[in-house]
């Protein structure tokens, strides 16, 4: 039986192109996790903080985006970055060379927000996904920081 050559490689391509839409379409969804909140936005905010300090992790910024958005002339509910940093993470991550353009990504972010509907959540990136593109060395670092952002959710969301 001779090879059809043409339907092997239109059947190639094709298998390509329903590939790549297909992690098109589920990329974003696998990058973030996002958990309900049980408490009030301040609350959710100040606790997450909290937690985060009480672990030894910095919060060096908390960007208050509502109100940068405000001063344009757009309204919308309460909406918070909180930005962490670990320095003995970071430093397992950056020293090497190769490692140091990861920084694009640094440091970590949780975004808190209110919907209008009035619930309270926390977004963040998933880390145990997204570390393995970059290695061994920043995998195992980040497999840490995923355990302790997933300890800072304590009381905050259900299941922590």
């Amino acid at each position: 039986m001779a090879i059809n050559w043409f339907d092997l490689i239109f059947g190639f391509v094709l298998g390509i192109i329903v590939t790549g839409i297909a992690v098109w379409k589920l990329m974003p969804g696998l990058m973030l996790v996002t958990h309900e909140s049980k408490l009030s936005f301040d609350e959710t905010v100040e606790t997450f903080i909290q937690h985060a300090q009480e672990m030894g992790w910095q919060v060096p910024k908390v960007y208050e985006l509502q109100n940068s958005l405000a001063k344009a002339g757009h309204d919308i509910p309460p909406l918070k970055v909180v930005s962490l940093c670990q320095p003995h993470y970071a430093y397992q991550v950056l020293a090497k060379d190769e490692n140091k353009r990861i920084s694009a990504i640094m440091p970590c972010r949780i975004g808190i927000y209110q919907t209008s509907d009035g619930k309270v959540y926390i977004s963040e990136m998933n880390i145990p996904l997204m570390s393995k593109m970059f290695g061994p060395v920043v995998a195992k670092a980040m497999e840490s920081v995923s355990a302790e952002e997933d300890a800072m959710l304590k009381g905050i969301v259900s299941g922590h």
